[in-house]
């Protein structure tokens, strides 16, 4: 009789269960819960880095101006005193049609006169759209402020019309101001939307309340502010100005109005 010699077959278990299937499946879902809030704490956090980028070359822009301007920052039409309400995003076609103490009509003097562009005044992580001046071939040499301000500006600049008590005091806006005055940040989130109040918190607030006074381009975490002698610093609060006192409201707690003392930051417009 003859033998075939035949290898012994390899036995493999090829089939899967339910519950193995079950199990690669919850790993897959864990993995993309974990994976989800990390993803969005990095853009979060690359979006800020950006945001602080925009309002650097903001404060670069304003100090070449002073340069150029004996020291002084920007400012527009001045209204007679001893008071000067701010007005905003008035004028956009013309000089001559913009109200007197126009806040954003003197930020938008950097785009008329220094190198940098219309997205720089837009925070990444807002809704904000870079401005295009109208379409065609309209550029900012032929314009005066900024078509929209609720949509093309994303950023507060301290009211540059003060008192005259608050100038006899010593009130200043130019190169000299100090490593503690601010001079811009994301815009304020002002009392009209949801949760919004920039009134209510105090310094010793709690994390929770202080929410209701912090900028909306971050989600009412921070914001980053511009501080005089140029540098730019994430705050987790408001209360940040020369005497630590609300960088959105004046010293005297208003909000759309004007320094009242040498030291008084109010940041203008609000997004209200």
């Amino acid at each position: 009789m003859t033998r075939h010699n035949r290898r012994p077959r390899s036995r493999c278990a090829c089939g899967v269960t339910l519950v193995e299937v079950l199990v690669v499946m919850a790993l897959i879902v864990l993995a993309i819960a974990f994976f989800l809030p990390v993803r969005g704490r990095s853009t979060g956090c690359s979006n800020r880095v950006k945001c602080a980028s925009n309002l650097r070359q903001i404060g670069q822009a304003l100090l070449l101006y002073s340069n150029d301007q004996k020291g002084g920052y920007p400012r527009m039409k001045v209204s007679p005193g001893p008071y000067r309400a701010p007005t905003w995003g008035t004028g956009v076609n013309s000089a001559d049609e913009q109200a007197e103490n126009d806040v954003t009509g003197a930020m938008f003097l950097l785009l008329r006169t220094q190198d940098i562009t219309s997205e720089v005044f837009t925070c990444p992580e807002s809704n904000a759209e870079k401005d295009v001046y109208g379409g065609g071939t309209n550029a900012p040499i032929n314009r005066w402020n900024f078509t929209d301000v609720k949509k093309n500006l994303s950023y507060a600049l301290q009211n540059p019309y003060a008192s005259d008590s608050a100038i006899k005091a010593g009130w200043k806006w130019d190169n000299t101001l100090g490593a503690d005055y601010a001079v811009a940040a994301d815009v304020g989130p002002g009392v009209k939307g949801d949760g919004d109040n920039v009134f209510h918190p105090t310094s010793t607030s709690s994390a929770k309340d202080m929410r209701q006074a912090n900028s909306h381009n971050h989600d009412q975490d921070g914001q980053n502010i511009l501080y005089g002698d140029g540098h730019v610093a994430w705050e987790s609060n408001p209360f940040v100005g020369v005497n630590r006192d609300n960088i959105y409201t004046t010293a005297d707690k208003k909000m759309a109005a004007s320094p009242v003392d040498a030291n008084d930051s109010i940041l203008l417009p609000s997004d209200d």
